[in-house]
């Protein structure tokens, strides 16, 4: 799975904010807000990868956060993106 589109992520007060840019943005309209999390998450995305290596990547960012709720914030982050033709899963 991979982002359909390259975004730029920027951080004001606390929020984050990311933005098409590249070759396809204009067929993006919008951008995104998301917490410090969900911007790792879609870094991550930049690369083809599979849910499970991003898992595993947020658990070691994270060792004191329960295994089952990343497993679901995950889960819930990357269906949104899947829902909203952001991501190209296989």
């Amino acid at each position: 799975m991979k982002l359909r589109y390259e975004f730029s992520v920027m951080e004001m007060d606390g929020e984050y904010m990311a933005v098409p840019v590249g070759e396809n943005a204009g067929s993006f309209n919008g951008l995104l807000r998301m917490n410090e999390v969900s911007a790792e998450i879609l870094d991550l995305l930049k690369e083809d990868t599979t849910p499970e290596a991003v898992h595993h990547i947020l658990r070691e960012r994270y060792p004191d956060s329960d295994d089952r709720e990343i497993g679901e914030a995950l889960a819930a982050f990357l269906n949104q993106l899947i829902r909203e033709g952001l991501l190209i899963a296989p």
